[in-house]
């Protein structure tokens, strides 16, 4: 395996436990992550690396931040997704977050299914489009707390990496 698939494997596992433990990325470790993100570019490309690295961590950041302005998605999800598209590229990027999204939608609708509340889940899903379009204005789509319908995203992006390290896409 190279050093590029174990970096973003490590990283991405790395969130994953900050996620669960301080339900939060922190951003010490993802300005860690920029840097070896970085490193790695100028390493491994020389000049061309600086392009790879910029894009790689721009295209995440603009493609996710309407999710964010509506608060379906968090800003440590976010960045991670830069921290590893600084690593990737751009296009590789764009593939591990169709993935990620995928597997999210999969064990999101797994998830509610289980617990019983998927209808009340749709329900509230609808009402805030609604409210949304009636108002105009935008409140968070995610509680903060430990609630049951808070969804650690970092979960889907390692899944989502692993798929990609070990060559299914």
């Amino acid at each position: 395996m190279t050093v590029e698939l174990w970096l973003v494997l490590v990283i991405s596992g790395i969130a994953v436990l900050m996620d669960f433990l301080l339900e939060r990325v922190v951003n010490g470790f993802i300005c860690m992550g920029l840097v070896l993100g970085l490193y790695y570019q100028i390493r491994t490309c020389s000049a061309r690396g600086m392009m790879i690295y910029v894009l790689g961590i721009l295209v995440p950041f603009f493609l996710l931040l309407p999710l964010f302005y509506f608060r379906m998605l968090g800003a440590g999800d976010i960045k991670l997704f830069c921290v590893l598209g600084s690593i990737l590229g751009y296009e590789r990027i764009v593939r591990v977050m169709v993935c990620s999204f995928f597997l999210g939608a999969l064990l999101s609708f797994a998830f509610l299914i289980s617990c019983g509340n998927l209808k009340e889940r749709c329900l509230y899903f609808f009402h805030y489009l609604y409210q949304y379009g009636r108002t105009g204005q935008h409140s968070p789509y995610i509680k903060k707390g430990k609630q049951a319908e808070n969804f650690h995203f970092t979960v889907p992006v390692l899944l989502g990496v692993m798929l990609y390290v070990g060559g299914f896409y």
